[in-house]
């Protein structure tokens, strides 16, 4: 059988990064040889073999000699000379791998965009490049960034996104929004594809897919609304705990659980101190991503008050994939990404960043068993086209595809792994 083969780059550590795992363990089948280049943390080698994926690791150190791993997370001055040295590395390591290996296919994770220019190698001798652009990036600095430093960030985001677009073969995105937003920007159609980053069924597994809970809370058992993920502003987690504050005069039994990672944890926390409700709010430490179906399964309803930012309105949440297969029901909020998926009958939308209307879904659910019943009828027929099953094989099809577009790589492509 032919072998294609492939190489995925990121500056994020593997297994951790949940979209790289996935997209990569999807297409380590017969056929596709697959290769992940990415950060070293510690306690990991720099080579293994990881559920049929080959990873070479390169390590980041600071100047007393500790490994970073992670590299988003830290100042922006910081993480963009740390994107800029990985480029680097990777553009060393990848040429060195392909001398060897002869890519056909390299697919690049942005962020950043640039990182992309890694693959000039494998590039110029006949590989085809995709870029993988999990964030927008203008989108992102104009919500991330404000005054002088936006006005400069936002048009040199937007200039490398164009060089970078126009230096892939393919650009593949997570989603129609984001697809919207590049098409507008002068990204080709044809040039043009998106894989949703739907559940993995693998980490989500049926056993753990139990019936939502449908009695009347109690003190023993209260109704627990739950988010987890990233804890940035643009989450909008305050209106979350503020929403929770209003309903508990009137739905006494109510949790919310928060299982979070960012620089906004510290003060949600005093947050819910100030507002009286610490007791009913439990703020849980991350856990590896393969553990997070347990995290849902004990929820009983899924909250996303993301803020309308002009970013996060084209973001299509993972965790809304994950709790649709999960069949626990989901306030969140009314962005154009969530309602290109889900209908207004499956999710309990809300106004972004509005604590009183959130409040009023939690209660409505709160009294209404039968509703939440309802959202997780809907949600799971809306979300039956988009599986991950289906996501895999378009997936391996795009790969294969721009492999035998790649006359060059013909001769190596028909040998099998190494």
């Amino acid at each position: 059988m032919s072998t294609v083969r492939v190489c995925a780059i990121t500056c994020d550590c593997y297994p951790e990064d949940p979209l790289v795992r996935r997209t990569a363990e999807a297409a380590a089948r017969p056929g596709i040889e697959y290769h992940v280049l990415c950060s070293l943390k510690d306690g990991q080698s720099e080579y293994e073999v990881f559920n049929g994926v080959h990873v070479h690791r390169i390590a980041l150190r600071t100047s007393q000699g500790k490994l970073l791993g992670r590299i988003t997370g830290k100042p922006f001055g910081t993480t963009l000379r740390l994107w800029s040295l990985f480029a680097m590395l990777a553009f060393r390591k990848v040429a060195r791998l392909h001398s060897g290996l002869k890519f056909d296919v390299v697919h690049v994770h942005n962020l950043p965009d640039f990182l992309v220019f890694s693959a000039l190698i494998p590039k110029l001798a006949g590989a085809r490049i995709i870029l993988g652009v999990q964030d927008v990036t203008p989108e992102l600095m104009a919500a991330k960034s404000k005054g002088l430093f936006r006005r400069i960030t936002v048009p040199l985001a937007k200039l490398q996104e164009r060089v970078s677009t126009a230096f892939a073969d393919h650009v593949l995105t997570v989603g129609w929004p984001f697809e919207e937003s590049l098409l507008k920007r002068g990204v080709p159609r044809e040039k043009l594809s998106s894989v949703l980053n739907s559940a993995d069924p693998n980490l989500f597994p049926a056993e753990k897919r139990t019936d939502p809970f449908l009695g009347e809370p109690t003190a023993a058992r209260p109704l627990t609304v739950m988010y987890y993920g990233t804890c940035a502003e643009r989450c909008g987690l305050d209106t979350a705990i503020r929403a929770v504050a209003k309903a508990l005069p009137v739905a006494p039994h109510l949790r919310l659980h928060l299982m979070v990672r960012g620089e906004s944890a510290p003060g949600l926390k005093q947050l819910a101190q100030d507002l009286g409700v610490a007791d009913h709010v439990l703020f849980s430490p991350t856990v590896p991503v393969d553990q997070v179906a347990d995290f849902v399964e004990r929820g009983d309803i899924s909250i996303i008050p993301y803020r309308a930012d002009g970013f996060m309105d084209l973001v299509l949440p993972t965790k809304a994939y994950e709790c649709a297969l999960m069949r626990r029901p989901m306030i969140a909020s009314d962005t154009v990404a969530m309602r290109s998926m889900f209908r207004p009958v499956s999710v309990k939308f809300c106004a972004p960043s509005s604590m009183d209307e959130f409040a009023e879904a939690i209660l409505d659910l709160y009294r209404h068993p039968e509703r939440r019943a309802q959202l997780v009828a809907n949600a799971e027929q809306d979300y039956e086209k988009f599986r991950w099953e289906a996501m895999a094989e378009r997936y391996r099809e795009l790969l294969v595809s721009l492999a035998s577009r790649n006359d060059t790589s013909a001769p190596h492509a028909r040998q099998a792994a190494a």
